[in-house]
């Protein structure tokens, strides 16, 4: 049928979207983080500088870690059926399926 192929194309396209959004959202974060790596190596002096880096290096390292292992199942894990406040499932991306366009 006409109408269900149709329907089918919306899904997959509000899917690509939230994909495509997703994606440019978490780069805006990262170029975010070296601006205020910017920042901090602006005020600080010049022997510093490398501390500085370093420190902000180790907080994308651990941000990214952390959001791997508990913040996708917060954000995204749960039953989209049933409206909650925090995800539930899907910790350390486990019980994941691969179809679903979710992973990428």
């Amino acid at each position: 049928c006409i109408a269900a192929r149709v329907h089918l194309l919306h899904i997959s396209q509000s899917n690509a979207t939230k994909i495509v959004f997703l994606i440019f959202c978490s780069s805006l974060v990262f170029l975010m983080q070296a601006g205020f790596a910017m920042v901090c190596s602006g005020c600080v002096r010049k022997k510093n500088v490398q501390n500085s880096m370093l420190k902000n290096l180790l907080d994308v390292c651990g941000s990214s870690i952390a959001f791997y292992l508990v913040g996708y199942a917060f954000a995204f894990g749960g039953d989209p059926d049933v409206p909650s406040f925090i995800g539930t499932t899907n910790f350390l991306l486990l019980d994941m399926e691969n179809d679903d366009g979710t992973l990428y």
